[in-house]
């Protein structure tokens, strides 16, 4: 089954005719509201989710396809594996539904799996090549209608919530962007404490971010408040990918990149999997890709491995997807060099594995 999932990562994959509108189309499949997280989410045995695009431009020539014979849904490889599909991962039931002011839940927060997200920020400071956030006018939400959106997605009984994960866009650099971000991470998490989702349990609060120059003083201010992790995503390594895919960040927030992990796994552990960062594989070359993993071990950190897929209306918009042998390489590698530090291929949890180059028996060999 890794196959499979790597070949639905790399190039999404083909859907048998008809067979979109037989399972209610494709608005009732995904939404395209962020760049890596369009696509149907499937889920096989062994507890593995994939997310796979369908409906990009590259997927009609995906040597993956989705079929329904025998009126059961299956993934089948040409000329290799197959796999049964165990169910489809619903959109939430939220999507038409708004706080007490009117404003729709949905253009604050999404559910993916088991994993709500919430974007404080409506577009971004930076301008990386493979997002379109840095497109949008920036502009900042009211903590209210942050919490009135999270209420309304914890409530959520389609798609139950389990852990709560803040993203998005990055603040700027003004003293008063970065403190709003900071307040509203506490706001957030103390917030997440007093309230029972759906599913039951307590509501663990992650932060993606880019790294700060106040680290040490900003990551012990949200742990207090409840925070249980974070992502300072690495994305592209090397100078020269780094100035070519993502220049505002690399001047701005990548010079205190370890310094912010580094003060993460102080509070929260080496090795832990609470503190994460993201790379993207396919936007440079494989070696820099493996030396970003090698770094981020070293540092007691769980590397994500997130495979690159071109977004319509952004600057890498135009770039090829993975090649599936490439990924092969890169997972069989990277396992090597987790296991030497002690860490593991994140994220360990299993159903936000959905859209990495990760496995469950990769968090459980941790």
């Amino acid at each position: 089954m890794e196959l499979i999932k790597i070949h639905a990562l790399a190039t999404g994959v083909r859907v048998a005719d008809g067979l979109v509108e037989r399972l209610g189309g494709a608005d009732a499949l995904t939404i395209h509201e962020y760049a890596t997280t369009g696509g149907i989410t499937l889920e096989l045995g062994d507890g593995l989710y994939i997310n796979a695009p369908f409906d990009e431009p590259f997927s009609p020539t995906s040597a993956l396809e989705l079929t329904d014979e025998s009126g059961l849904l299956e993934l089948h490889l040409d000329g290799g594996p197959r796999a049964a599909v165990v169910g489809i991962v619903p959109l939430p039931g939220y999507l038409e539904v708004s706080d007490s002011t009117g404003r729709l839940a949905a253009d604050v927060v999404m559910s993916h799996v088991d994993r709500l997200r919430v974007s404080p920020i409506v577009g971004c400071a930076y301008d990386c090549s493979f997002c379109d956030l840095g497109e949008m006018r920036y502009r900042t939400r009211p903590v209210e209608q942050l919490l009135a959106a999270i209420d309304i997605g914890l409530a959520d009984h389609r798609l139950p919530v389990r852990h709560l994960l803040i993203s998005g866009g990055s603040p700027g650099a003004a003293p008063s962007q970065q403190r709003y971000f900071e307040d509203v991470c506490v706001a957030i998490a103390q917030h997440a404490a007093q309230r029972a989702p759906a599913a039951g349990g307590p509501v663990e609060v992650d932060i993606m971010m880019s790294a700060r120059p106040d680290a040490e003083a900003f990551v012990p201010r949200v742990v207090e408040a409840g925070v249980t992790g974070f992502s300072f995503n690495v994305e592209v390594f090397s100078r020269e990918g780094a100035a070519r895919h993502l220049p505002r960040k690399q001047r701005f927030a990548q010079p205190h990149l370890e310094r912010s992990i580094r003060t993460a796994v102080g509070h929260l552990g080496a090795g832990s999997g609470r503190v994460r960062s993201l790379v993207i594989v396919g936007l440079e070359p494989t070696a820099a890709t493996l030396e970003a993993v090698e770094w981020l071990s070293s540092l007691g950190c769980d590397p994500v491995l997130s495979p690159f897929r071109p977004t319509r209306g952004t600057r890498a918009g135009n770039l090829p997807p993975c090649d599936p042998e490439e990924l092969e390489g890169v997972l069989h590698d990277a396992r090597s060099i987790v296991a030497k530090h002690g860490v593991a291929l994140g994220p360990r949890c299993v159903p936000c594995q959905h859209n990495t180059l990760s496995f469950p028996w990769d968090s459980a060999a941790a």
